[in-house]
C-alpha cells in the first residue's frame, strides 16, 4: 500500500519548503503539492504548520490522503471502506426531510432519526453517477445499482423512496388514483410484492414495470395539472439506502484527529459518552472481528465528524469483498474504497 497525501499550501508561505515550480498553483493564494507520505519533508510540513500554528497562521488550509493498493493486497481483502464521492446539496434537513433530535446525544449530536422519506432536490444529484451522497452524508443509489443490489441478492440494507421537494412537496404519487395505476397495483400482487415493503420500489422502476409507471406518473401529473397548473419535470430514480445489518466497532490503531498532524489530544471533537471517535478519519479503518457479522454493507457504530450546521456525526460505510467485486466489474461510479482490517 502506497500512501499519498495532497496539501492546499498557503502560497504566502509555500517558499519554505517548495521550489518556484513546485505544486500545482490554484489561484494567487494557494499551492496544491501531492507527496508520498514516507518523503522527509511530509513531516517537515507538520513541523512548519505547528509552528504557524503558534503565530495564529496556517502552512496548509486543506488535506486529504489517497491510499493505492496493489492487485494482490485488494484480491486478498476481507473487507472494504467504502467513501461515496459523488457529494452534492442542499441536503435532505433543507429540502423537508423530518428528523427527531429528541433521543440524540446532547453532547455530539448523534442518533438523530429520519421519520420521513428523505427529500431532495434530485436535479442537483451528479447525474453520471451509481451512488451519490449529500454532504450531511444522506446515501443514494440510481435505479441501475439497486437492480445490481437486489440482483446479487446483496444483504445488509434496504433501499427507500427519495422524493423530490418540488415534486412531493403536497402529495406522494398515489397509484390507485390513477386507472393505469391499478393495473400496477394488479402486477405488483400477482408478483408477491408488497407496496409497504422498499423492494416494491426497485420492482416498480424495473423496465418490465417502467413504462406503464411513466405512464401512471403522466396520469396522476395531469391530474394534479388541473388542481395547480404546473408540470413538474421527469427526473432520474434515486433510492436511499439504508443500513439494516448490526453496526461494527472501530477500534485501534484506527486514527482519528483534525489533520494528520494533529490527532486532537485534547479530544475537542470526542463525544465523552463514546458516539464520535473524531473529526476526522487519518488511518485505514480496524475493526473489531468478532462485530464483522456476514452481511455485504454494513456501518460502524462510532461516528466521525461533528453537528456543525446541516452537518451531523456520521457513520462510515463498509462493504464485502462480494460487493466490491461486483461494483467494479459493473462500472459503478461514485464511489473509491480502501482496504479495513479485522482485529
Amino acid at each position: 500500500m502506497k500512501e499519498i497525501a495532497e496539501f492546499r499550501i498557503v502560497e504566502e508561505h509555500a517558499s519554505r519548503l517548495l521550489g518556484p515550480d513546485e505544486g500545482k498553483r490554484l489561484g494567487t493564494s494557494v499551492r496544491a503539492l501531492k507527496i508520498a507520505v514516507d518523503d522527509p519533508r511530509y513531516e517537515r510540513i507538520g513541523s512548519l504548520n505547528r509552528q504557524l500554528w503558534k503565530e495564529h497562521e496556517l502552512f496548509f488550509a486543506g488535506w486529504n490522503i489517497e491510499r493505492h493498493y496493489s492487485r494482490e493486497e485488494l484480491e486478498a481483502a476481507k473487507l472494504f471502506t467504502l467513501f461515496i464521492t459523488a457529494a452534492f446539496e442542499p441536503v435532505g434537513e433543507e429540502c423537508g426531510t423530518v428528523y427527531d433530535d429528541s433521543t440524540a446525544c446532547p453532547l455530539c449530536g448523534a442518533g438523530r432519526i429520519q421519520r420521513s422519506d428523505l427529500i431532495l432536490d434530485l436535479r442537483r444529484v451528479p447525474m453520471s453517477k451509481d451512488v451519490a451522497r449529500t454532504i450531511a452524508d444522506e446515501w443514494m443509489v440510481s435505479q441501475r445499482l439497486a437492480e445490481l443490489l437486489v440482483d446479487a441478492r446483496m444483504t445488509g440494507f434496504e433501499l427507500r423512496p427519495v422524493r423530490h421537494k418540488a415534486y412531493y412537496r403536497e402529495d406522494p404519487i398515489d397509484f390507485a388514483r390513477v386507472p393505469t395505476g391499478w393495473e400496477l397495483l394488479r402486477r405488483a400482487e400477482e408478483a408477491g410484492v408488497s407496496t409497504a415493503t422498499w423492494d416494491y420500489w426497485v420492482w416498480l422502476n424495473r423496465p418490465e414495470q417502467k413504462l406503464l409507471a411513466e405512464r401512471a406518473t403522466e396520469e396522476y401529473v395531469q391530474m394534479m395539472e388541473r388542481r395547480d397548473l404546473r408540470r413538474p419535470k421527469v427526473l432520474p430514480v434515486w433510492h436511499q439506502l439504508a443500513v439494516t445489518s448490526p453496526a461494527v466497532r472501530m477500534v485501534p490503531p484506527t486514527r482519528f484527529g483534525v489533520h494528520p498532524f494533529d490527532e486532537d489530544p485534547e479530544g475537542r471533537y470526542c463525544c465523552p459518552l463514546g458516539h464520535v471517535g473524531g473529526l476526522n478519519l487519518l488511518s485505514e479503518l480496524w475493526i473489531l472481528r468478532t462485530t464483522a457479522g456476514e452481511s455485504d454493507i454494513t456501518q460502524t457504530e462510532n461516528l466521525v465528524g461533528c453537528r456543525r450546521g446541516v452537518l451531523v456525526p456520521r457513520p462510515l460505510l463498509l462493504v464485502s469483498p462480494r460487493l466490491w467485486r461486483l461494483l467494479r466489474a459493473e462500472k459503478v461510479k461514485g464511489y473509491k474504497v480502501e482496504i479495513a482490517h479485522l482485529v
